[in-house]
């Protein structure tokens, strides 16, 4: 796009250029091309450096080739606006399902950040806006404020100014409760980034007593994710609804392509942790056997970037937060009949037969598949239609 040469309202004609940390949270504004104005705006103030934030931000970074995009860390939205120069002013690009949900999801970063903090969400849309998370002393400062009124002006987005403060929730004795906003049936509940149900009416709520989550109210909960989240703070707590990235187009369409041109290598482990797959790869990694019926769709899209195929071990229970993905050429899932991935795949990494750095996929092959025969396991090719 061509930079504007306009003047903003109220600057100077040579004012002092504005240090600007851009962190972009999730895939929506990435796949929608609406990041383009956002970054043309912010450009035209000053030195700008982006940050993806979440992996699927990441992802989507790479698939639009933003070479402007930072995407070598696997870093949290909060995290990364508070690792930043004191000098830089702080915006935060997000999309949420809602007005309402973008707001909750500021509210708790904001939260955790020390700075002031702008919000750009919703963008394009009508009832898109610029949020100015305002610290103790009101923000004073004179760049963050115009920062925000020039963002406001430049996408035609309203201004709202909010003191920031930690999300609320409900505490009555030892029992804490907290509603879910923009909560659709048939969704996923994820909690801290774990699968906890599924959407069943839309007034949803987390109860937690004594730290652990008792009761989903509008969710039927999926017992097996609620055991891998353990003592858990409201107040702070990832909680989303929906799937990972409903934007991206290539989730309609299903593709197999070529594998890099490695002939031996190390082997990786992604055990229902998808979102430290980039992490977990490198240039002599043969491939990944991944765990869990989400966690390979995932691993499967996300390392076909690299060539890398990929060994899914599932059991069928998965609950389609990432369908119609890519795959590398000679990946493999395999679907167990009689015993469960998440025992099997904790097995299997536990029996050091994988150990070595120096293996072909066939030979991984076969000592998965050998594994699991003599360990009992019924297991059959799952179908991969391209």
């Amino acid at each position: 796009m061509v930079m504007q040469e306009t003047v903003p309202p109220g600057r100077a004609l040579n004012p002092p250029a504005i240090g600007i940390r851009l962190v972009i949270h999730g895939p929506e504004l990435i796949d929608s091309g609406k990041i383009a104005d956002i970054v043309d705006a912010l450009r035209a103030l000053g030195p700008l450096r982006v940050l993806a934030g979440g992996t699927m931000a990441r992802v989507a970074a790479l698939d639009k080739h933003l070479t402007f995009v930072d995407t070598s860390q696997n870093i949290h939205t909060s995290d990364a606006l508070n690792h930043v120069s004191d000098r830089e002013v702080l915006v935060l690009a997000n999309c949420g399902k809602t007005s309402e949900t973008g707001r909750v999801f500021g509210q708790i970063v904001s939260s955790r950040v020390r700075r002031s903090v702008i919000q750009v969400e919703r963008p394009g849309l009508i009832d898109g806006s610029v949020i100015l998370w305002r610290g103790a002393d009101g923000d004073t400062s004179r760049d963050v404020q115009y920062v925000a009124r020039h963002l406001s002006d430049r996408l035609s987005l309203k201004l709202v100014k909010k003191h920031k403060r930690e999300l609320s929730v409900e505490h009555t004795d030892e029992v804490v409760t907290r509603h879910i906003y923009g909560a659709r049936i048939g969704e996923p509940l994820l909690v801290q980034g774990m699968v906890v149900g599924t959407v069943v009416d839309v007034d949803v709520a987390l109860i937690v007593e004594r730290g652990r989550i008792v009761d989903i109210a509008g969710v039927a909960m999926k017992a097996h994710g609620l055991e891998k989240i353990g003592n858990i703070d409201l107040s702070t707590a990832y909680v989303k609804t929906g799937h990972l990235r409903p934007s991206n187009e290539v989730c309609v369409q299903r593709s197999m392509v070529p594998a890099r041109p490695l002939q031996r290598g190390s082997v990786t482990f992604v055990n229902h942790r998808a979102d430290e797959t980039l992490e977990s790869v490198n240039e002599s990694t043969i491939c990944a056997i991944t765990v869990g019926d989400d966690t390979t769709s995932i691993c499967g899209d996300i390392l076909s970037r690299a060539g890398i195929p990929i060994i899914g071990i599932t059991d069928g229970d998965g609950d389609g937060l990432y369908s119609g993905t890519y795959q590398v050429e000679a990946s493999l899932t395999l679907r167990l009949c009689n015993a469960s991935d998440d025992e099997i795949g904790f097995l299997l990494e536990r029996s050091g037969e994988l150990d070595d750095e120096d293996y072909t996929l066939a030979r991984v092959i076969e000592i998965v598949t050998n594994f699991l025969h003599e360990t009992g396991v019924v297991w059959q090719y799952a179908s991969y239609e391209k």
